[in-house]
Protein backbone atom coordinates (compact mmCIF):
# COMPACT_ATOMS: atom_id res chain seq x y z
CA UNK A 1 0.00 0.00 0.00
CA UNK A 2 2.01 3.30 -1.18
CA UNK A 3 2.00 5.41 2.10
CA UNK A 4 -0.61 8.46 2.99
CA UNK A 5 0.29 12.12 2.74
CA UNK A 6 -1.77 13.18 5.89
CA UNK A 7 -4.51 16.38 4.78
CA UNK A 8 -4.36 20.11 6.75
CA UNK A 9 -7.38 18.70 8.51
CA UNK A 10 -5.64 15.46 9.80
CA UNK A 11 -4.26 17.88 12.32
CA UNK A 12 -0.89 17.29 11.37
CA UNK A 13 -0.81 21.12 9.52
CA UNK A 14 2.09 21.09 6.51
CA UNK A 15 2.32 24.76 6.48
CA UNK A 16 5.35 26.66 4.06
CA UNK A 17 8.71 25.28 4.58
CA UNK A 18 7.54 22.06 6.31
CA UNK A 19 8.04 18.62 5.20
CA UNK A 20 4.77 16.71 4.53
CA UNK A 21 4.41 13.77 6.86
CA UNK A 22 4.17 10.42 5.48
CA UNK A 23 1.82 7.88 6.98
CA UNK A 24 1.24 4.30 6.73
CA UNK A 25 -1.05 2.36 7.24
CA UNK A 26 0.94 0.33 9.66
CA UNK A 27 1.69 3.42 11.29
CA UNK A 28 -1.45 4.53 11.98
CA UNK A 29 -3.10 1.56 12.92
CA UNK A 30 -0.48 0.68 16.13
CA UNK A 31 0.64 2.05 18.85
CA UNK A 32 3.00 0.83 20.77
CA UNK A 33 1.90 -1.44 23.75
CA UNK A 34 3.04 -0.21 27.86
CA UNK A 35 5.61 -2.25 28.99
CA UNK A 36 8.24 -2.45 31.95
CA UNK A 37 11.53 -2.92 31.31
CA UNK A 38 14.51 -3.65 34.16
CA UNK A 39 17.78 -2.98 33.43
CA UNK A 40 20.99 -4.28 35.58
CA UNK A 41 24.01 -1.35 35.21
CA UNK A 42 26.04 -3.89 34.33
CA UNK A 43 29.03 -2.66 31.90
CA UNK A 44 30.20 -5.31 29.43
CA UNK A 45 33.53 -5.71 27.42
CA UNK A 46 33.62 -8.31 24.70
CA UNK A 47 36.68 -9.00 22.56
CA UNK A 48 39.16 -12.11 21.27
CA UNK A 49 41.68 -11.95 23.75
CA UNK A 50 40.26 -9.43 26.15
CA UNK A 51 40.83 -11.20 29.30
CA UNK A 52 43.99 -9.83 28.71
CA UNK A 53 43.95 -6.52 27.72
CA UNK A 54 40.60 -5.10 28.77
CA UNK A 55 41.35 -6.48 32.54
CA UNK A 56 43.64 -3.93 33.91
CA UNK A 57 41.71 -1.20 32.46
CA UNK A 58 38.21 -2.16 33.99
CA UNK A 59 40.58 -2.48 37.15
CA UNK A 60 41.74 0.75 37.33
CA UNK A 61 38.13 2.12 35.82
CA UNK A 62 36.98 0.46 39.62
CA UNK A 63 39.59 1.81 41.19
CA UNK A 64 40.83 -1.32 42.75
CA UNK A 65 43.99 -1.83 44.75
CA UNK A 66 44.11 -4.92 46.32
CA UNK A 67 42.58 -7.59 44.08
CA UNK A 68 41.01 -11.30 45.04
CA UNK A 69 40.76 -13.66 41.81
CA UNK A 70 38.24 -16.89 41.88
CA UNK A 71 38.90 -19.22 39.27
CA UNK A 72 37.54 -23.03 38.98
CA UNK A 73 40.49 -25.40 38.71
CA UNK A 74 40.43 -25.52 34.52
CA UNK A 75 41.48 -21.71 34.73
CA UNK A 76 44.44 -22.05 37.46
CA UNK A 77 47.27 -21.03 34.91
CA UNK A 78 44.97 -17.94 33.35
CA UNK A 79 44.35 -16.87 37.12
CA UNK A 80 47.52 -17.33 37.64
CA UNK A 81 49.28 -14.75 34.82
CA UNK A 82 46.53 -12.36 35.83
CA UNK A 83 47.85 -11.83 38.99
CA UNK A 84 51.01 -11.93 37.73
CA UNK A 85 50.63 -8.88 35.43
CA UNK A 86 48.52 -6.98 38.14
CA UNK A 87 50.77 -4.01 39.49
CA UNK A 88 51.75 -3.71 42.89
CA UNK A 89 51.67 -7.04 44.28
CA UNK A 90 48.31 -6.87 45.82
CA UNK A 91 46.68 -9.80 43.96
CA UNK A 92 46.39 -13.18 44.73
CA UNK A 93 44.15 -16.06 42.90
CA UNK A 94 42.14 -18.65 44.97
CA UNK A 95 40.78 -22.37 43.64
CA UNK A 96 37.33 -22.74 43.61
CA UNK A 97 36.08 -26.48 43.48
CA UNK A 98 32.22 -27.69 42.50
CA UNK A 99 31.53 -29.58 45.61
CA UNK A 100 28.69 -29.92 48.22
CA UNK A 101 30.87 -28.06 50.40
CA UNK A 102 30.58 -25.05 48.25
CA UNK A 103 29.11 -22.72 51.24
CA UNK A 104 32.60 -23.60 53.04
CA UNK A 105 34.09 -22.51 50.12
CA UNK A 106 32.34 -19.42 49.77
CA UNK A 107 33.13 -18.40 53.51
CA UNK A 108 37.24 -19.26 53.64
CA UNK A 109 36.88 -16.64 50.32
CA UNK A 110 35.39 -14.12 52.35
CA UNK A 111 37.56 -14.50 55.43
CA UNK A 112 40.47 -13.87 52.98
CA UNK A 113 39.15 -10.83 51.48
CA UNK A 114 38.29 -9.28 54.70
CA UNK A 115 42.26 -10.17 55.71
CA UNK A 116 43.66 -9.32 52.70
CA UNK A 117 41.57 -5.83 52.40
CA UNK A 118 40.08 -6.72 49.09
CA UNK A 119 38.67 -4.12 47.45
CA UNK A 120 37.49 -5.81 44.01
CA UNK A 121 36.92 -9.44 42.92
CA UNK A 122 37.60 -11.24 39.88
CA UNK A 123 36.20 -14.61 39.07
CA UNK A 124 37.04 -16.90 36.06
CA UNK A 125 35.35 -19.78 35.16
CA UNK A 126 32.02 -21.33 34.44
CA UNK A 127 28.64 -21.19 36.45
CA UNK A 128 30.09 -22.42 39.80
CA UNK A 129 32.69 -20.11 40.27
CA UNK A 130 30.46 -16.94 38.85
CA UNK A 131 27.66 -18.55 41.24
CA UNK A 132 30.22 -17.93 44.53
CA UNK A 133 32.05 -15.09 43.47
CA UNK A 134 28.51 -13.11 43.24
CA UNK A 135 27.69 -14.73 46.83
CA UNK A 136 31.33 -13.50 47.93
CA UNK A 137 30.73 -9.98 46.51
CA UNK A 138 27.49 -9.82 48.18
CA UNK A 139 28.16 -10.62 51.61
CA UNK A 140 31.58 -8.92 51.18
CA UNK A 141 30.10 -5.45 49.21
CA UNK A 142 32.22 -5.92 46.69
CA UNK A 143 32.47 -4.85 42.94
CA UNK A 144 32.98 -8.23 41.19
CA UNK A 145 34.50 -8.51 37.61
CA UNK A 146 33.09 -11.88 35.88
CA UNK A 147 35.35 -13.66 33.03
CA UNK A 148 32.84 -16.46 31.99
CA UNK A 149 34.34 -19.84 30.28
CA UNK A 150 31.30 -21.20 29.14
CA UNK A 151 27.83 -19.97 27.49
CA UNK A 152 25.15 -21.05 30.31
CA UNK A 153 24.96 -17.16 31.35
CA UNK A 154 25.66 -17.74 35.79
CA UNK A 155 27.19 -13.72 35.26
CA UNK A 156 23.38 -12.85 34.34
CA UNK A 157 20.82 -15.68 35.54
CA UNK A 158 20.78 -16.13 39.38
CA UNK A 159 21.16 -20.50 40.33
CA UNK A 160 18.13 -22.42 40.67
CA UNK A 161 15.37 -22.23 42.93
CA UNK A 162 16.81 -18.24 44.14
CA UNK A 163 13.89 -16.33 42.48
CA UNK A 164 12.85 -12.47 43.52
CA UNK A 165 14.73 -9.48 44.58
CA UNK A 166 15.03 -10.75 48.13
CA UNK A 167 17.05 -13.96 47.51
CA UNK A 168 19.39 -13.10 45.00
CA UNK A 169 19.09 -9.18 44.79
CA UNK A 170 20.60 -6.82 42.13
CA UNK A 171 23.29 -6.10 44.39
CA UNK A 172 24.57 -9.67 43.69
CA UNK A 173 24.92 -9.14 39.80
CA UNK A 174 28.61 -8.80 38.26
CA UNK A 175 29.36 -5.07 38.16
CA UNK A 176 31.57 -5.67 34.86
CA UNK A 177 31.36 -8.98 32.58
CA UNK A 178 34.42 -9.57 30.40
CA UNK A 179 33.41 -11.89 27.27
CA UNK A 180 36.34 -13.31 25.18
CA UNK A 181 35.65 -16.37 23.53
CA UNK A 182 39.21 -17.43 24.23
CA UNK A 183 38.70 -18.55 26.91
CA UNK A 184 35.94 -21.33 26.23
CA UNK A 185 38.82 -22.83 23.73
CA UNK A 186 39.39 -26.20 25.36
CA UNK A 187 36.00 -26.43 26.33
CA UNK A 188 34.76 -29.88 26.07
CA UNK A 189 32.11 -30.95 22.99
CA UNK A 190 29.61 -32.23 25.84
CA UNK A 191 30.06 -28.81 28.16
CA UNK A 192 30.14 -26.43 25.08
CA UNK A 193 26.51 -28.49 23.89
CA UNK A 194 24.88 -28.48 27.36
CA UNK A 195 25.71 -24.78 28.35
CA UNK A 196 24.99 -23.60 24.77
CA UNK A 197 21.69 -25.60 24.82
CA UNK A 198 21.19 -24.41 28.36
CA UNK A 199 21.88 -20.67 27.55
CA UNK A 200 19.36 -20.95 24.13
CA UNK A 201 16.54 -22.48 26.80
CA UNK A 202 16.88 -19.37 28.72
CA UNK A 203 15.71 -17.41 25.20
CA UNK A 204 13.38 -19.98 24.91
CA UNK A 205 11.90 -19.57 28.58
CA UNK A 206 11.59 -15.32 27.97
CA UNK A 207 9.49 -15.40 24.93
CA UNK A 208 7.75 -18.02 26.64
CA UNK A 209 6.72 -15.48 29.26
CA UNK A 210 3.72 -13.39 28.92
CA UNK A 211 5.09 -10.15 30.89
CA UNK A 212 8.21 -10.24 28.92
CA UNK A 213 9.28 -6.53 27.68
CA UNK A 214 9.35 -6.48 24.06
CA UNK A 215 12.96 -5.24 24.54
CA UNK A 216 13.92 -8.57 26.52
CA UNK A 217 12.26 -10.64 23.55
CA UNK A 218 14.07 -9.06 21.38
CA UNK A 219 17.48 -9.91 22.93
CA UNK A 220 16.17 -13.54 23.01
CA UNK A 221 15.04 -13.87 19.60
CA UNK A 222 18.70 -12.93 18.98
CA UNK A 223 20.26 -14.98 21.20
CA UNK A 224 18.74 -18.05 20.23
CA UNK A 225 19.38 -17.39 16.20
CA UNK A 226 23.52 -16.72 16.78
CA UNK A 227 23.60 -19.98 19.34
CA UNK A 228 21.79 -22.25 16.72
CA UNK A 229 23.84 -20.67 14.44
CA UNK A 230 27.02 -20.90 15.45
CA UNK A 231 27.18 -23.44 18.51
CA UNK A 232 27.60 -26.47 16.01
CA UNK A 233 30.21 -25.03 14.16
CA UNK A 234 31.93 -24.29 17.77
CA UNK A 235 31.99 -27.80 18.50
CA UNK A 236 33.46 -28.49 14.89
CA UNK A 237 35.55 -26.33 15.10
CA UNK A 238 37.04 -26.34 19.08
CA UNK A 239 40.02 -24.52 18.61
CA UNK A 240 38.25 -21.88 16.35
CA UNK A 241 36.80 -18.49 17.28
CA UNK A 242 33.73 -18.07 15.03
CA UNK A 243 31.22 -20.33 16.41
CA UNK A 244 32.64 -19.61 19.84
CA UNK A 245 32.45 -15.88 19.96
CA UNK A 246 28.97 -15.93 18.15
CA UNK A 247 27.91 -18.74 20.57
CA UNK A 248 29.00 -16.21 23.60
CA UNK A 249 27.40 -13.29 21.98
CA UNK A 250 24.34 -15.52 21.95
CA UNK A 251 24.46 -16.80 25.44
CA UNK A 252 24.80 -13.01 26.77
CA UNK A 253 22.16 -11.62 24.76
CA UNK A 254 19.59 -15.04 26.22
CA UNK A 255 20.87 -14.32 29.88
CA UNK A 256 20.73 -10.84 29.75
CA UNK A 257 17.13 -11.16 28.81
CA UNK A 258 16.22 -13.94 31.50
CA UNK A 259 18.05 -11.84 34.42
CA UNK A 260 15.38 -9.08 33.67
CA UNK A 261 12.47 -11.54 32.73
CA UNK A 262 10.04 -12.98 35.37
CA UNK A 263 10.64 -16.47 35.72
CA UNK A 264 8.76 -18.29 33.14
CA UNK A 265 7.13 -21.58 33.17
CA UNK A 266 9.64 -23.56 31.95
CA UNK A 267 11.74 -22.16 34.70
CA UNK A 268 9.26 -23.69 37.19
CA UNK A 269 9.08 -26.74 35.76
CA UNK A 270 12.96 -27.35 35.60
CA UNK A 271 13.36 -26.70 39.09
CA UNK A 272 10.82 -28.57 40.43
CA UNK A 273 12.35 -31.78 38.42
CA UNK A 274 15.71 -30.98 39.99
CA UNK A 275 14.23 -30.68 43.67
CA UNK A 276 12.11 -33.95 42.61
CA UNK A 277 15.43 -35.94 41.08
CA UNK A 278 18.23 -34.49 42.86
CA UNK A 279 19.79 -33.60 38.84
CA UNK A 280 22.05 -30.73 38.25
CA UNK A 281 19.66 -27.46 36.92
CA UNK A 282 22.25 -27.07 34.16
CA UNK A 283 21.50 -30.76 32.55
CA UNK A 284 17.51 -30.38 32.88
CA UNK A 285 16.16 -27.69 31.30
CA UNK A 286 17.82 -28.26 27.86
CA UNK A 287 16.69 -31.75 27.65
CA UNK A 288 12.44 -30.99 29.35
CA UNK A 289 12.55 -27.82 26.87
CA UNK A 290 11.22 -29.71 23.48
CA UNK A 291 8.76 -31.59 25.27
CA UNK A 292 7.34 -29.01 27.80
CA UNK A 293 6.85 -26.92 24.30
CA UNK A 294 5.26 -29.42 22.69
CA UNK A 295 2.95 -29.65 25.43
CA UNK A 296 2.25 -26.14 25.93
CA UNK A 297 2.83 -24.63 22.83
CA UNK A 298 -1.17 -24.81 22.23
CA UNK A 299 -1.05 -21.99 24.73
CA UNK A 300 1.53 -19.37 23.11
CA UNK A 301 1.74 -20.40 19.75
CA UNK A 302 3.43 -16.75 18.49
CA UNK A 303 6.24 -17.55 21.02
CA UNK A 304 6.75 -20.63 19.49
CA UNK A 305 6.68 -19.29 15.63
CA UNK A 306 9.19 -16.70 17.03
CA UNK A 307 11.21 -19.51 18.54
CA UNK A 308 10.74 -21.49 15.32
CA UNK A 309 12.00 -18.21 13.12
CA UNK A 310 14.85 -17.50 15.22
CA UNK A 311 16.31 -21.09 15.09
CA UNK A 312 15.23 -21.00 11.07
CA UNK A 313 12.66 -23.57 10.97
CA UNK A 314 8.85 -24.59 10.87
CA UNK A 315 8.64 -26.39 13.69
CA UNK A 316 10.39 -24.92 17.23
CA UNK A 317 9.69 -28.03 18.82
CA UNK A 318 11.30 -29.88 16.38
CA UNK A 319 14.24 -27.27 15.49
CA UNK A 320 15.57 -27.99 19.07
CA UNK A 321 14.95 -31.61 19.75
CA UNK A 322 16.99 -31.30 16.07
CA UNK A 323 19.81 -28.70 17.40
CA UNK A 324 20.45 -30.98 20.47
CA UNK A 325 20.59 -34.31 18.79
CA UNK A 326 23.30 -32.11 15.92
CA UNK A 327 25.41 -31.22 18.98
CA UNK A 328 25.62 -34.40 20.68
CA UNK A 329 23.27 -32.88 24.07
CA UNK A 330 21.68 -35.31 26.11
CA UNK A 331 18.17 -36.12 25.07
CA UNK A 332 16.86 -37.90 27.98
CA UNK A 333 16.76 -37.83 31.91
CA UNK A 334 18.21 -41.33 32.11
CA UNK A 335 21.24 -40.15 29.53
CA UNK A 336 21.58 -37.89 32.97
CA UNK A 337 21.74 -40.76 35.43
CA UNK A 338 17.92 -41.06 36.43
CA UNK A 339 16.96 -44.21 37.17
CA UNK A 340 13.75 -45.94 36.98
CA UNK A 341 13.11 -45.57 40.48
CA UNK A 342 14.29 -41.80 40.16
CA UNK A 343 11.58 -41.25 37.90
CA UNK A 344 8.94 -42.66 39.65
CA UNK A 345 9.50 -40.68 42.55
CA UNK A 346 9.80 -37.69 40.85
CA UNK A 347 6.43 -38.52 39.08
CA UNK A 348 4.53 -38.97 42.39
CA UNK A 349 6.11 -35.76 43.85
CA UNK A 350 5.33 -33.27 40.55
CA UNK A 351 1.86 -34.86 40.91
CA UNK A 352 1.64 -33.49 44.49
CA UNK A 353 3.15 -30.31 43.41
CA UNK A 354 -0.22 -28.22 42.73
CA UNK A 355 2.43 -25.09 42.61
CA UNK A 356 4.62 -26.44 40.09
CA UNK A 357 1.97 -26.92 38.30
CA UNK A 358 0.29 -23.85 38.52
CA UNK A 359 3.41 -21.97 37.61
CA UNK A 360 3.90 -24.23 34.57
CA UNK A 361 0.16 -23.70 33.70
CA UNK A 362 -0.63 -27.60 33.44
CA UNK A 363 -2.55 -30.12 35.14
CA UNK A 364 -0.08 -32.31 37.16
CA UNK A 365 -0.62 -35.22 34.87
CA UNK A 366 0.24 -33.16 32.01
CA UNK A 367 3.56 -32.24 33.64
CA UNK A 368 3.92 -35.95 35.29
CA UNK A 369 3.73 -37.06 31.47
CA UNK A 370 6.60 -34.28 29.96
CA UNK A 371 9.01 -35.56 32.50
CA UNK A 372 8.37 -39.30 31.70
CA UNK A 373 8.52 -38.62 27.69
CA UNK A 374 12.06 -36.73 28.84
CA UNK A 375 12.94 -39.74 30.55
CA UNK A 376 12.30 -42.13 27.98
CA UNK A 377 13.93 -39.54 25.17
CA UNK A 378 10.87 -40.42 23.11
CA UNK A 379 9.68 -37.75 20.53
CA UNK A 380 8.00 -34.38 21.69
CA UNK A 381 4.37 -34.81 21.43
CA UNK A 382 1.73 -31.96 21.59
CA UNK A 383 -0.98 -32.08 23.80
Amino acid sequence: MPPLVLPKTSGLPCGAGQKKVLVTARYMSEVVAGFTHDVHAVRVVFAVDAHRTSLLPELERLGAKSVLVLASASQKAVAGALTAAMPGGRAQSLAFRRSRAAAGQISRVCEVAAREETDCLVAVGSGAVIHAARQVALRAELPLIALPTSYAGAEFVPPPRTTGPAAYPAAAASRVVIYDPALTIGLSDHVTARSAMRALAHGVDVLCTPDASPVAAMMAEEGIRQISDSMPDAILHPHGLVGRSRTQYGGYLTAASFAVSAPGPHRALCEAVEEACGLRHADVRPVVLPHLLAATGVKRPLALARVAEALGCNDAVQGIADLAHEVGAPQSLRELGMGLDGLNAALEALRRDETAALDAEVEPDVLAAVVESAFHGRTPLGP
